[in-house]
């Protein structure tokens, strides 16, 4: 057990002690049978999830994908005995009880989310075997697979309002805590090996803590001491008794979980079919140890950028920081897995071209990148910020962990990285060499740093203070600055 989960089962196991065993109540079988929640509110980050742009490079590359099927069919309007019957008939550890807010859930997925659900199916031929193996190997029920169609939809790029991020939406403290590398390059949360392992090994420790796998899927939603204390304020030890106590997002946990289950099981019974694959994806994972761009790996080895992003969601920049002392896994279709093996060589060289194209040196690439943020002013919008600095909307979304294209005045964004890590687009770059070419000057405005202004220009801080002969990246408002 670790460290972490050592002292959780403590204050866990010290909280809930005040509680006699003989308190477990006779009406508990009761309460998950009866209970109903005339407030049901489904968590805005699973709607989120369920709801976001379906047409992503798997679906479209390895699937047919129809997205207007399941909307001409309708969904069959069973009697509650069938759902209970159903649950019921699932091979599964843990409990699936029907209640009016489980059929609430269920009818979620095969009413209102039927389209949504063909996607999740198609994808699940893709993560259901990962998700497998990781249970499998930490001995847990296999049912579990199920939770991050409730955390993410099956998209690894998902990411909540709060900062919860990939398949199984840990925050970043939780992810570091089982050893997920959360940077600003590098996002593990969002590989599918890695955060389905760790997944498993936090819903293991949360088991051990509580002995009830309800408590431990709302432990891992609310995190445990939340759960503990609900435990403790009502004598309870079963989800549904302390239902109420719980936070709404996580009363709804658990009914979402057991409808994912029925979903994914009886769909063909409500006329939901899956987007169906047409051919298989099988990929190989290679070695890396070398700073490598998605760009210069899609040009050398014609290997569409979407598809490496697909595959390899951790590389928060598209780039993949590896070097000697600490390699980095790449993901790619395994028929091309061997040919980047060969062509490893040339996509170092191209780098370094491009690199040298644009004035950065070999230190200035391998240097730890460092987030350059704007403060947005009244009457700014993405685009105009976008424009500024010579980037996307997208990538400043993607950087600044934002959906929203709204900005409020005084928010901070994220428009590039220092130290040669970012790599603008070709007609950005373009763009902001002709504006160096027609003035090689620049005067420093109120707010400006070396930074901003290395990006406005398309070149670099150490290149600026040696063109100046600067010391220090202290810089003064109305100073001029020859630009290289």
């Amino acid at each position: 057990m670790t460290t972490f989960s050592r002292l959780l089962s403590l204050i866990v196991a010290t909280t809930i002690s005040v509680v006699a065993v003989a308190q477990t109540p006779v009406d508990s079988v009761a309460a998950r049978d009866t209970i109903t929640d005339a407030r049901f509110e489904l968590p805005q980050a699973y709607v989120d999830n369920l709801e976001k742009h379906l047409d992503d490079w798997y679906l479209l590359n390895y699937t047919v994908y129809e997205p207007q099927k399941s909307r001409t069919t309708h969904d069959v309007n069973y009697p509650d005995s069938v759902y209970r019957r159903r649950l019921s008939d699932l091979e599964t550890v843990i409990d699936m009880p029907y209640n009016q807010i489980v059929r609430n859930c269920i009818d979620r997925y095969m009413r209102n989310s039927r389209n949504s659900l063909s996607a999740i199916l198609g994808r699940s031929t893709r993560f259901m075997p990962i998700f497998e193996q990781a249970l499998e190997e930490a001995g847990l029920p296999l049912e579990l697979k199920y939770l991050a169609v409730v955390e993410s939809a099956l998209r690894p790029d998902a990411t909540s309002r709060v900062g919860a991020a990939g398949l199984w939406q840990f925050m970043a403290p939780t992810g570091r805590m089982y050893n997920l590398e959360v940077s600003s390059l590098v996002d593990e949360r969002r590989d599918p090996y890695k955060s389905t392992a760790a997944a498993a090994r936090y819903l293991k420790d949360l088991y051990d803590m509580f002995g009830d796998w309800h408590l431990a899927l709302a432990a891992y939603n609310c995190g445990p001491g939340k759960v503990a204390r609900c435990i403790r304020a009502t004598g309870k030890k079963d989800f549904w008794d302390i239902y109420y106590m719980l936070p709404s997002e996580t009363r709804m946990y658990v009914p979402l979980f057991i409808a994912a289950n029925y979903a994914m099981t009886y769909y063909e019974q409500h006329n939901i079919e899956p987007v169906l694959p047409i051919k298989r994806l099988t990929t190989d994972s290679v070695t890396v140890k070398n700073r490598l761009y998605f760009e210069h790996i899609s040009k050398v080895m014609d290997i569409p950028v979407d598809a490496l992003k697909e595959l390899n969601p951790q590389y928060r920049c598209d780039i993949i920081p590896g070097s000697a002392t600490k390699p980095y896994t790449l993901i790619l279709p395994s028929q091309q897995a061997f040919a980047f093996v060969v062509m490893q060589d040339s996509i170092i060289a191209y780098t370094k071209r491009e690199m040298e194209a644009q004035g950065i040196t070999e230190d200035e690439i391998s240097t730890e990148p460092t987030p350059i943020y704007h403060k947005v002013r009244s009457g700014e919008t993405l685009s105009k910020i976008a424009r500024k600095y010579g980037t996307t909307v997208k990538n400043i979304k993607k950087w600044s962990g934002i959906k929203s294209d709204r900005l409020r005045v005084g928010q901070t964004v994220i428009v590039g990285w220092s130290n040669g890590s970012y790599v603008a687009p070709k007609s950005a770059a373009k763009s902001k060499k002709a504006t160096a070419d027609k003035s090689s000057y620049h005067k420093v405005r109120k707010g400006e740093t070396l930074s901003t202004i290395a990006q406005r220009y398309g070149t670099t801080v150490k290149r600026i203070k040696r063109a100046n002969n600067m010391t220090s990246d202290r810089i003064s408002v109305g100073q001029r600055l020859a630009i290289p």
